[in-house]
């Protein structure tokens, strides 16, 4: 059902429910990270009815991954500089590694991170190389979408900027980019077409890597497959061969990462609680994957139409409403000052 809010009255509770989403989706992940996709479909709607404490006993329940960690400290950066500024980002991060406060080892952002923290923040080549596609930073992504939802032409060039601190391959740019422009499209309509979204998604993949783009216009043809099928297809998108999905999972590259979450997400995007039960049924890095379906659902509904009890349930739920509204509130004064 259309809201009878306005785009810009709903605009502060989407952004909320854009990071809060990806918090949800993470937290609920986190403790079953690695597991395969025949244990996570055999947990069936308990995955998604409640948090549970991580295996290693070291953390609580409705404790979010490090993914989100790094989005909540990426979020202040940018409201703190009014931009996206790649050396302010880095030193939000940077302590994280020198002081070994990440909530878990990133291993992909890894090199990267270590490399900045030898150089500084003004080093150059500190990026994974080309080649290197891993997931762990593609939540960030969801920042370019909010801070640029109705700046269309300086979304590309923010998220060249964003990516560049952690990877210079191009088929992680291209999802990224395209992670982006959903959200941005999310926050900017009343409802969601699946035409629009993957024309408007596959455009940005387009102009960075042409296989991702392509890709992305397979979602359709997903769709009309059982989950099963679809899951096989999405799983291994980019490549051949390899372990049976079914086993080990998803694995935590950003393209199959991206696609399952996207799928997920258009199979029910009017229901948080049924994209991010389809998410988690992906197994292996389902602390990724639900992250990015939770995000896509905030987007969409915004935090009013998140499920209360899990984010309640949040560990960090104060700090990244802040995280949101602090956000919200200097694009909103960035753009108020473009516009005098």
């Amino acid at each position: 059902m259309k809201s009878s809010l306005t785009l810009k009255e709903r605009l502060q509770d989407r952004f909320r429910g854009t990071i809060l989403g990806a918090a949800v989706g993470s937290a609920l992940g986190f403790p079953h990270s690695g597991s395969s996709r025949i244990f996570m479909r055999a947990l069936g709607n308990e995955a998604v009815d409640g948090y549970v404490r991580h295996r290693s006993g070291y953390f609580p329940a409705g404790q979010h991954g490090a993914a989100v960690q790094l989005l909540s400290l990426a979020s202040r950066s940018i409201a703190k500089e009014g931009m996206i500024r790649e050396s302010a980002i880095i030193e939000e991060w940077i302590p994280l590694w020198r002081e070994n406060r990440m909530i878990e080892r990133l291993t992909d952002v890894d090199g990267a991170m270590s490399r900045w923290l030898r150089q500084g923040s003004s080093a150059r080549g500190c990026a994974c190389p080309p080649g290197e596609d891993g997931a762990s930073a593609l939540v960030c992504s969801l920042l370019v979408g909010l801070w640029c939802h109705d700046s269309p032409e300086e979304l590309n060039e923010n998220i060249d900027r964003l990516t560049s601190i952690t990877h210079e391959d191009s088929k992680v740019r291209a999802v990224n980019a395209a992670m982006a422009t959903v959200i941005a499209h999310c926050l900017t309509h009343h409802e969601i077409v699946l035409g629009e979204v993957l024309d408007s998604a596959a455009t940005a993949a387009d102009r960075i890597d042409s296989l991702v783009a392509d890709s992305i216009q397979m979602i359709p043809g997903m769709l009309t497959l059982n989950e099963k099928d679809a899951f096989f297809q999405l799983s291994s998108v980019g490549e051949e061969g390899g372990e049976s999905p079914d086993r080990i999972g998803v694995e935590a590259r950003c393209l199959p990462v991206f696609m399952l979450a996207l799928y997920s997400w258009f199979r029910d995007p009017s229901s948080p609680r049924s994209v991010l039960l389809s998410c988690l049924q992906s197994g292996g890095a389902v602390q990724l994957t639900a992250a990015l379906g939770g995000a896509l659902a905030g987007a969409c509904c915004g935090e009013s139409g998140l499920p209360r009890d899990l984010v309640t349930g949040l560990v960090d739920e104060d700090e990244l409403r802040l995280d949101a509204d602090q956000l919200y509130d200097r694009q909103q004064l960035e753009r108020r000052r473009r516009d005098l």
